[in-house]
C-alpha cells in the first residue's frame, strides 16, 4: 500500500513540475514574440534572438525557439549596415538555430522555409559573386518547402521573391512571381481564420506580401 502511496506521489510531483515548466515556456515565448515583432532594429533583433536561445537550452526538445532565433538573426542580417563580415556572421548564426531546429523536427516546411531565407541573405550580401550558385539553392530549398506543406504561405511568397528577383534579372515580367504573391495572400487568409490561438506558430510573412503585390504586382 505505501509502495502505491508512493508512487501516486512521484506523479502528482512529476505533473506538477512539468505544469511549471510549459507555464514558464509559454510566458517566455509570449514575451519574446512580442519583443521580436516590435524590434526596428538590428541590435534589438540580435536581443530578441538571444531570448529564444535561452528559451531552447531549457526546452530542447521544442523547435519553435531555434526557429525563431533563427528568424530574428536573418532579420537582423537583412537590415544590418554593419557590412559583409558582420551580415555573413548573423545569416551564418541563424543557419546554426535553424538545423538545431531542423534536428529536432526533420522534414518540417516553416524550418525548410527559414533556411530558403537565409540562404536569401548570404546571396544578398554579394549578389555578384553569389548570385550564380545561392540563387538556385533557394529557389531548391523553397521548392522543397513547398512540396512539404503546398499551404505554407510563407514559402511561397519567399519563393515569389526568389521569382520577382530572377524575372528582372533577366528581364521578364512578373507574372509568375505575382501569381504566387496572390497564392501566398489567399493561404494567409485561410491560415488567419484556422491558426490556433497561442500555439506560437508563425504566422509572419503577410506584410511581406502585400508589399508586393502593391509595388510590383498591381
Amino acid at each position: 500500500m505505501k509502495k502505491y502511496s508512493l508512487a501516486i506521489i512521484v506523479m502528482m510531483l512529476i505533473a506538477l513540475l512539468t505544469k511549471a515548466s510549459n507555464e514558464a515556456y509559454e510566458q517566455a515565448m509570449r514575451k519574446e514574440l512580442q519583443q521580436m515583432k516590435a524590434a526596428e532594429s538590428p541590435e534589438a533583433l540580435k536581443k530578441s534572438a538571444n531570448g529564444f536561445a535561452r528559451i531552447a537550452e531549457m526546452m530542447p526538445e521544442e523547435w519553435l525557439p531555434d526557429y525563431y532565433a533563427a528568424l530574428a538573426l536573418a532579420n537582423a542580417g537583412f537590415r544590418s549596415t554593419g557590412g559583409m563580415e558582420e551580415m555573413d556572421a548573423l545569416f551564418a548564426q541563424a543557419k546554426k538555430h535553424a538545423d538545431k531546429a531542423s534536428a529536432i523536427s526533420p522534414d518540417n516546411s516553416e524550418i525548410v522555409a527559414i533556411q530558403g531565407f537565409i540562404t536569401m541573405g548570404e546571396l544578398s550580401v554579394d549578389p555578384n559573386s553569389r548570385g550564380q550558385h545561392l540563387s538556385g539553392v533557394a529557389m531548391q530549398t523553397f521548392g522543397k518547402a513547398i512540396e512539404l506543406n503546398k499551404q505554407n504561405p510563407r514559402a511561397i511568397i519567399l519563393m515569389a521573391q526568389m521569382e520577382m528577383g530572377m524575372a528582372q534579372f533577366f528581364g521578364q515580367g512578373p507574372e509568375k512571381a505575382c501569381g504566387l504573391v496572390d497564392s501566398s495572400l489567399q493561404l494567409f487568409e485561410k491560415e488567419a481564420a484556422t491558426k490556433e490561438k497561442g500555439a506560437f506558430q508563425p504566422t509572419w510573412g503577410k506584410e511581406m506580401a502585400l508589399g508586393m503585390k502593391e509595388n510590383t504586382c498591381k
